[in-house]
């Protein structure tokens, strides 16, 4: 997993949003694309820690 935070000028039409608790994600197409379940949990409240958690497809393997 990879973090940007810099999206000025980014072409960003191909992502998914996923808004949770505040905290907006995007997910790139090939991760959406293999997985069946992607589940975002965000712990914490002075200092938030985002956990995802991912399976795969089973046509992916």
């Amino acid at each position: 997993m990879s973090v940007d935070t810099y999206l000025k000028g980014k072409n960003l039409s191909k992502y998914r949003t996923v808004r949770r608790d505040g905290i907006k994600v995007l997910l790139s197409p090939r991760l959406y694309g293999f997985a069946d379940l992607i589940d975002l949990n965000l712990k914490g409240r002075v200092r938030p820690k985002l956990h995802a958690v991912i399976n795969r497809a089973a046509d992916a393997c």
